[in-house]
C-alpha cells in the first residue's frame, strides 16, 4: 500500500548568518522522513533566503506580521488549509510559538494538529522570567537582571563586573568587556526588541546545548545533547558535536520536569572551567538551528515530532552516533525572479530551481584561498563554485587557514584543501613570504597548481610580493600592484575622483581619523548616524559619540592605527564584480542590485542590473592606475541626489561571486584564462543576462568530521579523493 503524503507546514526560514531553525528543521525532516512529505514553508516576505533553498520546501506562503493579531494569523492559516491542506503545523520562532498554541484548539478543528505548550507555560521560561524560575526550581543559572530603564545600564553593567552578556528579551545576545560596550550593545538590542535588556553574568567554561521533545503528557520523547566546538564573534556556535554526559542529561531531565512541556524545547548550558558546575542560561521554546544535526547522528528529532504528532505514545528506539559533528557553512543558489514576483502577487509560489552548469573538467589546477564562513562568508568558497563549472579547470584545490575553516567539509568544491600560513607581523615578512613560497611549491609538487587566487584583503600584498618567484616555478597570479591599490584605497579614492571629475561617480566626504579629537571633529561635522571604517576591512555604523569611542577603539584594537569617518548615505546599493587583465583593461564585470544584507551588512539576495555606464566608468578608473585582476566595488544610489556614490573597491572578488557561474557570467573562469595568457571567454556580464535569475544565499549546517580536522592539523592537507 502506498503509504499517504503526510503535508507539513513550517515558520522560521530565514537563511542569514544567524539562520532561522525552520530551515534545519526541514532538512531533517527530508533526509529523515521515510515517506511522502510535502513542506509548505510560511514566510513573512518574499525575500525569505531560505524558504528557495532547492529541495527544501514545495511552496511558499506569505503570513501577516504577528503584530496584526491571533485572528489575523489563523485567518491566514485557514485560508492556506483550504487550499494547499495541512497536516501539522510547526512554529519555529519564538515569538510565533505562543501565538500558535493559542490558537490550537482552533487549528486541530479544522484539521491542522500542532504539539505545543500553554502559552503561559511559554511565558514563564521566557529570558526575563529564566532566573525566576531557575530560582523557583533549584537550577543553577547565572546572575542575571532585566534593565528597563537604559540609562542605567552602565551602573548595573559595572556592578557585575566584566566580561558579561548583554541580551535582548527576546533573541540576540553580545558578550561586552567594559561599560562602553555595554552601554552600546544594550542600546542595539533595546532597539531591536524592545523591553530593556537583559545583564548576565558571563562564566567561563564549555558551551552545551540539549535539544529535546516532549509528548503530549510532558515527558520525554527523545533528546540530544551538543557541545559547541567553534563559536564564533557573535557567540554563536558554528562547529558542534553531539555528546554523552549523564549528568547534563540528569539535569536536562530535571528542568524538563518542571516546565509541563509539549514539544520541541533547547536548553542551553555553561558548564564551569572552574569545577565543572552547569549553570542554565537560556530556554528556548523551539527547535535550535542546529538540529540536523539530530539526523546526522541517527536521532532526528524533527522526525520523531512528526511521528508523535500523527501518531502520540510512539517510543524513542535510535541509539545516538555520540561524536557526529556539524559545521554551519553556506549554500548559494539562483531563484527565478518570476518566482519571487508571483509569491509577492498571489501570496503562494511554487519552489522552482535553477540548475548549476555542469561541464567536462579541462586541464588546469587552481588553488584558491578565502574559503570558511565561520565568521563572515569569504569570496573563496564562491570562487570555487565558479571554478566547478569552468571547462577549462581540471582540479580546485582549497587553502586554508585553520580547522575552523569550513571550507574543509566541502568535499564536492575541492579536490583537496592545503595549509597555508600568513606572516602579519612587518618584522618577519620575509621570512613569512620564503615559507608561503615554499610551501605553494610543495603543493605544486603534489597537486599540480597553474593558478592561485587569494580572496582575502590582508594576503594580497604578500602574494604580489613573491608573485614573480611564483611565475618562476610555474604558478600564475593576476593581482593589482600596491601602487593601483593605493590610488583606489579608501583614502586615494576621493583625491582621484575628485581631480579627474568622472561624470558617473562621487565620494563621500571623508576624515581620516587619527585622535579622539578627530572623532569628535567628524561627528560635529556630519552627525549621526556616523560611518568609521578601518584602512583595511571592516566598517560600524554609530549612533552618538559614545558608540563612536567604542567602535574606534575596536579598530585599534584589531590594528588599525587610523580609520576614516563618512557621512550616512541612503539609498539603493549595489555592487560590481571585475576583472581586468594584465594591461589594465576591463575584460568582464557583473553588476548587482543588492536587495537583502544580514547583520554585518553582507549581501545574501540580489538581481544583475545593467549598469553599462557605471561599467564604462569602471573601467576609465581601472585603467587609469593599470589595474590588474579582480575588483569587488561597491555604490550607493543617493535618494536625494539620485547620483552614484563610489564607496570603496576591494582588490579581490566579493563574496557574492559565485552566483557568476550560476548565470555562465563566469568572473573567476575569466581571471584563470588571463592568468594563462589563454583567450577570454565570450563577454556577456555587461550586456543582457541569459536568465531573469536572483541571487540568493542562505547558512547550511553540514556534516562535519573530527578525522578530517585532524588530518589538516597533523597532516597539513585533507584529500577526498
Amino acid at each position: 500500500m502506498t503509504a499517504p503524503v503526510i503535508r507539513i507546514a513550517l515558520t522560521g526560514m530565514g537563511g542569514l548568518d544567524n539562520p532561522e531553525p525552520g530551515l534545519a528543521v526541514a532538512r531533517a525532516l527530508r533526509t529523515g522522513w521515510r515517506g511522502p512529505l510535502q513542506i509548505e514553508g510560511l514566510v513573512y516576505d518574499p525575500w525569505t533566503t531560505g524558504g528557495w533553498t532547492p529541495g527544501i520546501a514545495d511552496r511558499l506562503h506569505l503570513i501577516p506580521p504577528l503584530v496584526q493579531g491571533d485572528e489575523a494569523v489563523l485567518q491566514r492559516l485557514l485560508e492556506l488549509h483550504r487550499r494547499h491542506p495541512i497536516d501539522v503545523l510547526v512554529p519555529c520562532l519564538d515569538l510565533e510559538v505562543p501565538v500558535v498554541a493559542r490558537l490550537s484548539r482552533r487549528l486541530a478543528g479544522a484539521g491542522i494538529r500542532t504539539l505545543l505548550p500553554e502559552a503561559a507555560d511559554v511565558h514563564a521560561i521566557s529570558k526575563v522570567n529564566l532566573g525566576a524560575f531557575c530560582y523557583a526550581n533549584d537550577i543553577t543559572t547565572p546572575r542575571t537582571v532585566h534593565v528597563r530603564d537604559l540609562s542605567t545600564v552602565a551602573l548595573h553593567a559595572d556592578y557585575f563586573g566584566y566580561p558579561l552578556w548583554v541580551k535582548g528579551t527576546v533573541a540576540g545576545a553580545k558578550k561586552v568587556h567594559n561599560r562602553e560596550q555595554a552601554v552600546f550593545e544594550a542600546e542595539a538590542l533595546a532597539a531591536k526588541w524592545g523591553g530593556g535588556i537583559l545583564l548576565q553574568e558571563a562564566i567561563d567554561g564549555s558551551e552545551h546545548m540539549v535539544a529535546m521533545v516532549a509528548r503530549g503528557d510532558g515527558s520525554l520523547l527523545s533528546m540530544v545533547s551538543a557541545r559547541k566546538l567553534g563559536t564564533n564573534q557573535r557567540g554563536k556556535s558554528v562547529i558542534g558535536a553531539v555528546i554523552e554526559d549523564p549528568v547534563l542529561r540528569r539535569i536536562a531531565l530535571r528542568a524538563l520536569s518542571r516546565l509541563h512541556w509539549r514539544g520541541p524545547l533547547e536548553l542551553e548550558f555553561v558548564r564551569s572551567a572552574n569545577g565543572g558546575q552547569y549553570y542554565l542560561i537560556e530556554i528556548n521554546c523551539r527547535f535550535p538551528a542546529w538540529i540536523v544535526l539530530t539526523e546526522f547522528a541517527r536521532g532526528n528529532l524533527p522526525v520523531k515530532l512528526l511521528r508523535e504528532i500523527l501518531a502520540p505514545g510512539g517510543r524513542s528506539q535510535s541509539r545516538l552516533r555520540v561524536g557526529a559533528m556539524y559545521a554551519r557553512d553556506v549554500q548559494e543558489m539562483g531563484v527565478l525572479i518570476s518566482s519571487i514576483r508571483e509569491l509577492r502577487r498571489s501570496g503562494s509560489a511554487a519552489v522552482g530551481r535553477v540548475q548549476p552548469i555542469r561541464r567536462r573538467r579541462g586541464d588546469l589546477a587552481v588553488a584558491v584561498t578565502g574559503i570558511s564562513a565561520f565568521e563572515l562568508t569569504q569570496p573563496g568558497l564562491g570562487v570555487a563554485r565558479c571554478l566547478r563549472s569552468a571547462p577549462e579547470i581540471g582540479r580546485v584545490l582549497g587553502l586554508a587557514y585553520t580547522p575552523n575553516d569550513t571550507g574543509l567539509f566541502r568535499s564536492e568544491l575541492f579536490d583537496a584543501c592545503c595549509r597555508i600560513g600568513f606572516e602579519h607581523d612587518t618584522e618577519k615578512r620575509q621570512e613569512g613570504d620564503a615559507m608561503l613560497l615554499e610551501r605553494l611549491a610543495g603543493i605544486r609538487k603534489k597537486h599540480g597548481l597553474d593558478v592561485v587566487i587569494p580572496n582575502l584583503d590582508f594576503e594580497i600584498e604578500g602574494f604580489q610580493r613573491i608573485a614573480a618567484e611564483l611565475e618562476r616555478i610555474g604558478i600564475r597570479t593576476l593581482l593589482p600592484s600596491l601602487a593601483a591599490r593605493r590610488k583606489l584605497g579608501k583614502q586615494g579614492l576621493a583625491e582621484l575622483i575628485g581631480r579627474q571629475h568622472w561624470a558617473g561617480f562621487e565620494y563621500p566626504d571623508t576624515m581620516l581619523i587619527k585622535t579622539r579629537s578627530d572623532l569628535t571633529r567628524a561627528w560635529e561635522r556630519f552627525g549621526k548616524p556616523l560611518i568609521l571604517k578601518g584602512l583595511l576591512a571592516g566598517a560600524a555604523r554609530v549612533y552618538s559619540l559614545q558608540q563612536a569611542l567604542v567602535a574606534w577603539m575596536r579598530f585599534k584594537g584589531e590594528g588599525e592605527a587610523q580609520i576614516l569617518a563618512q557621512p550616512a548615505l541612503y539609498g539603493e546599493e549595489f555592487g560590481i564584480g571585475v576583472v581586468c587583465d594584465r594591461k589594465g583593461s576591463l575584460i568582464d564585470a557583473l553588476p548587482l542590485k543588492k536587495l537583502v544584507m544580514c547583520e554585518r551588512g553582507k549581501t545574501w539576495a540580489a538581481i544583475p542590473v545593467p549598469l553599462v555606464q557605471a561599467v564604462a566608468d569602471l573601467a576609465e578608473i581601472l585603467g587609469s592606475v593599470g589595474w590588474n585582476g579582480p575588483a569587488d566595488v561597491e555604490f550607493i544610489r543617493d535618494s536625494m541626489t539620485d547620483r552614484l556614490v563610489l564607496i570603496e573597491i576591494n582588490p579581490r572578488f566579493p563574496a557574492w561571486i559565485g552566483f557568476s557561474g550560476l548565470i555562465d557570467v563566469n568572473l573567476p573562469r575569466q581571471l584563470v584564462l588571463a592568468a594563462m595568457e589563454r583567450p577570454s571567454a565570450p563577454v556577456v556580464g555587461s550586456g543582457v543576462l541569459a536568465q531573469d535569475v536572483a541571487f540568493m544565499r542562505t547558512a547550511e549546517e553540514i556534516p562535519a568530521a573530527a578525522s578530517t580536522m585532524a588530518a589538516f592539523v597533523n597532516r597539513g592537507e585533507v584529500g577526498y579523493g
